[in-house]
């Protein structure tokens, strides 16, 4: 999960550049919409973290069917510079921070709100796995929003993903979860529970932490463990974890579980054996 700024993209003028090479009922349509734009966009803006109550706004059937149909015309020049722009400003999904900025998600979906299909504060990059298999055409649950807004939640500074392990008698127990005491606002530690529970974040997390220390267990042996230097395991661990600090920032899955080991003493202690 990873907060960003807005590309620089200049609205609603951008709009301007949709409707250019239209002809018919097509740039008609946009054109009616455009002299809208203005006041939609200020609407969506004056709700910031409240989006999720904003109503659809009142567009004729043929212009919602318009916008939409411009959104997709995905071999307008236009369009395809739009897009490329969004995808080099993100190109790590930030709702995940696992894979590639493959998708744009409407996080009020134009299916609902069409006056908003081409407006880029409304339009997240983001992988297909978070778009299309979790969070689809959802927003909003018992009145409060579920997912994480990049442009609009800004939680870079705070730690807000946490990993814990420990040792049962059954083995190694490992956890992620959202950090209730990193000093973010309740309101927005609300969203982010939600936000990783309906994106499975947790389990997704923990396939790849599973498979980072399987991989890394004959390194610390072969290193480590004959010697058992404890300390020279500690110095790697918080030099690994610095540098996926600088790369990655504070939440995301491998930064969390190397900030935990660095300072667990039970796991450099030869706990790492039964990774």
């Amino acid at each position: 999960m990873k907060s960003s700024s807005l590309p620089s993209i200049v609205e609603p003028d951008n709009f301007k550049s949709f409707v250019k090479y239209r002809k018919g009922n097509t740039r008609d349509d946009l054109l009616s919409v455009q002299k809208k734009i203005p006041y939609y966009y200020k609407h969506y803006i004056s709700f910031d973290k409240d989006i999720h109550k904003i109503r659809p706004n009142k567009l004729s059937c043929p212009e919602k069917a318009t916008m939409i149909h411009a959104y997709e015309s995905y071999q307008s020049r236009a369009i395809k510079a739009y897009r490329d722009l969004l995808f080099e400003h993100i190109s790590t999904c930030p709702y995940c921070g696992l894979n590639e900025t493959a998708h744009l998600d409407h996080y009020l979906p134009k299916s609902k709100f069409a006056e908003y299909s081409l407006f880029t504060n409304n339009l997240i990059p983001c992988c297909y796995k978070c778009n299309s298999t979790y969070k689809k055409n959802s927003y909003e649950e018992g009145g409060t929003r579920i997912y994480f807004h990049p442009y609009i939640d800004s939680i870079d500074t705070y730690e807000v993903l946490r990993f814990t392990i420990r040792w049962t008698p059954k083995g190694m127990s490992m956890n992620y979860g959202i950090n209730q005491s990193s000093g973010l606002n309740s309101e927005t530690l609300k969203v982010l529970k939600k936000h990783f529970k309906h994106l499975e974040l947790g389990k997704r997390y923990l396939q790849l932490a599973s498979n980072y220390l399987s991989d890394m267990k004959p390194r610390f042996s072969g290193h480590y463990g004959a010697s058992a230097v404890s300390v020279e395991l500690q110095r790697a661990l918080k030099s690994t974890y610095e540098d996926a600090l600088s790369e990655f920032g504070h939440n995301h899955w491998k930064t969390a579980l190397l900030k935990n080991l660095k300072s667990n003493e039970e796991f450099y202690d030869g706990g790492f054996l039964n990774a």
